[in-house]
């Protein structure tokens, strides 16, 4: 396995998503190479940081999962050159795309943390409307070791998914703990209940939920979708993950963090109930375009926990690629359903490419009570590659600061100091015609290979041309209106992929450049009885 290789498998390794061969190879790359190792770390460290400032914020700990397909999309578009993910630069700019530029938007709340408890709020009327139209259950089952308490406390299987909810308690009011759902989890039935052949478990993500207790973690389970309609999961746990708290006076992401997660072991056994209810499924073949690429939009799924709108896109112009587009909202009988920045369970979001056509999947809070005869789809934006190839020597030999002029902007290399782990600084100027918001590039040496990793700043320009610091505004983009994401400062580390003598780079290829556009298109849908 080459790093190429690893850096495509490096979000279904952290979902657990590998089959056993797939994990091993993986892992034995990892103790050869240290750029992927550091690389599979930042990752790492970045959802901690996430999960981390729950008493601050509450960002969920299934984050990075859930922008899983936008990495898997960047990752593609990047593999013929070499350059890894941005870690935070990424986080930043899906965080954007997936949470804030969809308007899930907090209006009305003057911060994440409001929000959040209403969110958390929010999931409880769910459930007690689940419950009340015998779609779910309460359960209230416990299980105590170590101290430590957990109970599952309601169930709501449909042929999406099935959602989980539990809190866990330390009786020692010491810490707070919480389910790994890659590590000390198993469902020891799951061939009977789940079609998958592969041997990973079809909990597929996990959802933090609001709590006040400073000792009580709340949060919900997801499954992929049962293959029987009736039964029981087994589920066990043998170990508890440790929440790390963050600081009072943590800011953000830069928080100290440990370099290993903590657990507590224990034995904690569930049988957990299930009746799965059926979804409402819409057939539409509705088209319209984005930007002169046709949009048709194939299916609407109406399931108890979650809404599912399926589309596929065609790319008309290879020089002005459409990576992804967003879905903004559904509306119908005065009631308006957001795309889900948590995916609601986390079903798929999955993409797929044939015949010329990418597919894809919005999803949204449920609709199934509303038993809606007509959608109203309104578009949020889309994301473009732009082909704009450029390519600039660097001498290293010759004093820093390097300027290079793409299309009317100054890309500085600011400082590079040359090793096996060869560390660049650069930065480019934000001007008022500034065409690009991040760049497509790569550095080559001699051989014309190597592997980087590679961190991002930048600011965020609102629709009015007013900028803010990305870091400072990370968590606060509800205050901003069609915020978009413009890199100016990269620290990126580069190696030669056998880690062996110093990497010394002759040049920066730029591919392209990515923009994002925002709509107000709306697409009216009559649905069949």
């Amino acid at each position: 396995m080459n790093c190429s290789d690893t850096q495509e498998l490096l979000m279904d390794y952290l979902e657990g998503n590998l089959d056993k061969t797939a994990r091993k190879e993986f892992e034995l790359h990892l103790n050869e190479c240290k750029s992927c190792e550091k690389e599979l770390k930042d990752f790492q460290q970045t959802i901690i940081a996430l999960e981390s400032e729950s008493d601050v914020i509450q960002i969920p700990d299934d984050f990075m999962s859930n922008v899983r397909q936008a990495v898997a999309d960047t990752q593609k578009s990047r593999r013929k050159i070499y350059q890894r993910p941005a870690v935070m630069g990424l986080v930043a700019a899906l965080f954007l795309t997936l949470f804030v530029g969809t308007a899930v938007a907090m209006n009305g709340f003057e911060n994440f943390m409001e929000w959040w408890k209403d969110f958390g709020n929010k999931q409880d009327e769910r459930m007690q409307d689940y419950v009340q139209h015998g779609l779910g259950d309460y359960l209230n089952l416990v299980a105590e070791s170590n101290g430590v308490k957990v109970t599952i406390t309601s169930v709501v299987a449909d042929d999406i998914q099935t959602l989980i909810y539990y809190e866990v308690e330390d009786q020692k009011k010491e810490n707070k703990y919480m389910i790994n759902y890659t590590e000390g989890l198993r469902i020891a039935n799951q061939d009977d209940l789940w079609s998958n052949e592969d041997d990973y478990s079809p909990v597929n993500n996990h959802l933090s939920i609001y709590s006040e207790s400073s000792h009580v973690y709340k949060g919900r389970l997801g499954t992929a979708p049962l293959s029987t309609n009736e039964g029981t999961i087994q589920l066990e746990l043998s170990k508890l993950q440790k929440v790390i708290e963050a600081p009072a006076d943590a800011e953000g992401p830069e928080s100290p963090l440990t370099d290993t997660i903590e657990f507590i072991e224990g034995d904690w056994q569930f049988d957990i109930p299930f009746k799965k209810h059926s979804a409402i499924v819409h057939e539409l073949q509705v088209e319209t375009e984005i930007d002169g690429n046709p949009v048709i939009f194939e299916k609407l799924t109406i399931a108890p926990t979650i809404t599912v709108l399926s589309y596929r896109y065609r790319n008309e112009n290879p020089d002005r690629r459409m990576d992804y587009m967003t879905i903004d909202s559904l509306e119908s009988n005065g009631k308006r359903v957001y795309t889900d920045p948590f995916r609601l369970g986390g079903y798929g979001g999955g993409g797929g490419y044939a015949s010329g056509w990418n597919s894809a999947e919005a999803t949204f809070e449920s609709l199934y009570f509303e038993k809606p005869m007509d959608i109203r789809v309104h578009i949020g934006s889309a994301s473009f590659s732009i082909t704009e190839k450029a390519d600039f020597a660097i001498d290293v030999s010759k004093a820093f600061p390097q300027v290079l002029e793409y299309l009317g902007t100054k890309i500085t290399i600011e400082d590079i100091e040359i090793g096996v782990q060869t560390k660049i600084e650069m930065s480019e100027e934000l001007n008022p015609n500034r065409v690009y918001e991040r760049l497509d590039y790569r550095f080559y040496d001699e051989e014309d290979r190597g592997s980087s990793v590679a961190s991002v700043d930048g600011y965020y320009i609102d629709k009015d041309g007013m900028k803010y610091k990305a870091m400072d505004y990370f968590y606060r983009l509800n205050e901003l209106e069609n915020p978009r994401f413009f890199s100016t400062e990269h620290h990126i580390e580069l190696s030669r992929e056998d880690q062996k003598g110093d990497y010394i780079p002759i040049g920066i290829e730029i591919e392209g450049y990515r923009i994002t556009s925002i709509y107000d298109n709306i697409v009216e849908i009559t649905l069949d009885e």
